[in-house]
Parts: structure tokens; C-alpha cells; sequence
């Protein structure tokens, strides 16, 4: 059975591709990804206040949550913008959406999953979905060798992700999500401001319209901030595999959402992914939880 928050946040996140690229036609890359989790977690850290949540992480919690901010907000997002400026859109869109496959066989090579007919075969039927989306949203995909050094970043930011998904469970059994949430997004923000530094310093605030803010506001508190904590929920709740598996989704909202907002076009090719999509995630939900 599907998820509806894992849903809702493959929605979110989806929306948030054509939102991003609306915002960045006016903000610098870096300055508006650290202005937005900055304001994520301020706002992570309200709401822990407003349901009276305990502020307090035990010690031995406290290097792994840094280390959690580490790889899955400033190092993904340093890799993602920048693997985005060496390789095209069609590369980074395919490479980013491998990133439950990276999650999937380092949960079986350390032995915390098994490698189950409905795992394989949910994750190749929703990678040959997600492939088929990309081609018809980007065209034909070509690898040559001036795309290598973006495509290398680009891969890096993918297993960053998966990474950030697995090492995030044994967190999640001493506490909640929302405390996970909170404290590995400020702790990525932070890490993040002294190479954003330039770009903070020469973005012209004054000349950013209101839906450049509105933008910002939607990408840091609704896909930046709640649905990071459905994340971790789901995570918590069903296991990296089954949770990492609705990641695959994004790319075919992204593509919807980008035909309603940004007049981009969509083929038979697009519904036919999308369905293998839905297909494949179904399957890998059928699938035992993770150990």
C-alpha cells in the first residue's frame, strides 16, 4: 500500500524543481539554497518549540547529526549546482533520480535488506520509468567526455542522498524525526555559509521581486522543511528502501509541474513512465521491512 505523506512529499518535491528554477532566474544559486535552509530550520526549531518538543540531543547523537547535515544539505546541494554547471539538465535529472538503486545496494551489501524479487524488480520497472521520463522531458541522452566531470558530481550528490536516508535511521530510533530534521538541516546550513559567502555578498536583494520570495518561502518551508520530516517519518516508520523508493516519483511531478507552470510539453512517453513509476514503487512497498 502507498504512503500519502511519502506521496504528498514526492509531490512537494516535484513542484519544487519548476519553483527553483523560477527563483534562481533572480537569486544566486548558493545564496538562495542558504537562505532557504536557514529559514528551514528556524522554522523546524518553532514548530519543535510550538509541540513542546525536547531541545536537549545526547552526546553520542550530536557529531552524527553535524555529520548527517554534512553530507545531505551542503555537500548534495554543492555537488548538485555545481555537477549541474559542467553537465545537461537530461544527465543530472537521470543520475539524480538513481539515488534509491545507491540506497538499495548499500542496504544489501551491509546486510540490512534483502535483495528480494519484488525489491529488483520494483526498483529496475521505477528506474525505467524514471529513464523515460528524462527522455521525453530532455530528449536523447548522450554521454561524452565534456560531461564527465559534471556527471562524476552529479553521481556523488545521488549516493550523498542515499547516504543521508540510511545514516539517518539509527538516529531516528532515539529520536523523533522532527528533532532529526531540525538539527541536520541547521547544522548543513551553517556548514554551507562560508561557500555561499560571495554569492551572499553580491546577490541584489533589493531588485528581487515578491514571487521571487514567495518562491524561496514555499522551497524552504514546505519542501525544505515539512517535507523533510515526512521523510524521516517514513524512514522511521517503513525503512530506508521502501521510504527511498517514492524518491523515484519526483521526476514525473517535476515534468507535470513544469507542463502546468512553465508551458513545457507532455508526451505519451512521460504517462508511460510515470505509470512504471507507480508500478515500481507498489511493488518494492509489497516487499518485508528492512531489518
Amino acid at each position: 500500500m502507498l504512503d500519502l505523506r511519502l506521496l504528498a512529499v514526492a509531490l512537494v518535491w516535484g513542484i519544487n524543481f519548476s519553483v527553483i528554477k523560477y527563483a534562481i532566474g533572480e537569486f544566486r544559486p548558493l545564496a538562495f539554497t542558504v537562505i532557504r535552509f536557514v529559514l528551514a530550520a528556524l522554522f523546524l526549531f518553532l514548530l519543535m518549540a510550538a509541540r513542546r518538543e525536547r531541545f536537549f540531543v545526547e552526546r553520542r547523537d550530536r557529531l552524527p547529526l553535524v555529520l548527517l547535515g554534512l553530507i545531505g544539505i551542503t555537500l548534495y546541494n554543492m555537488l548538485f549546482m555545481e555537477g549541474l554547471t559542467f553537465t545537461t539538465a537530461s544527465h543530472s535529472a537521470l543520475f539524480i533520480s538513481m539515488s534509491p538503486l545507491f540506497a538499495a545496494a548499500l542496504q544489501v551489501l551491509t546486510g540490512r535488506e534483502r535483495l528480494s524479487a519484488s525489491l529488483a524488480g520494483g526498483m529496475a520497472l521505477a528506474s525505467c520509468g524514471a529513464f523515460l521520463i528524462i527522455r521525453s522531458a530532455h530528449g536523447a541522452i548522450a554521454f561524452t567526455s565534456a560531461t564527465v566531470t559534471g556527471d562524476l558530481m552529479t553521481i556523488g550528490a545521488s549516493v550523498l542522498w542515499a547516504l543521508y536516508t540510511m545514516l539517518a535511521r539509527p538516529l531516528l530510533m532515539r529520536n523523533s524525526p522532527l528533532a532529526v530534521t531540525s538539527y541536520s538541516v541547521a547544522a548543513g546550513a551553517v556548514l554551507l555559509l562560508p561557500f555561499s559567502a560571495a554569492q551572499l555578498r553580491d546577490q541584489p536583494w533589493h531588485a528581487l521581486s515578491p514571487g521571487s520570495w514567495a518562491a524561496l518561502a514555499f522551497a524552504a518551508w514546505i519542501g525544505g522543511g515539512m517535507a523533510y520530516v515526512f521523510w524521516y517519518e517514513g524512514v522511521r516508520r517503513i525503512g530506508v528502501t521502501r521510504t527511498i523508493a517514492y524518491h523515484y516519483l519526483v521526476p514525473f511531478v517535476a515534468v507535470i509541474a513544469a507542463a502546468l507552470f512553465l508551458g513545457e510539453r507532455v508526451t505519451s512517453l512521460t504517462i508511460l513512465g510515470g505509470i512504471a513509476i507507480l508500478a515500481g514503487v507498489a511493488l518494492v512497498q509489497s516487499k518485508g521491512p528492512s531489518k
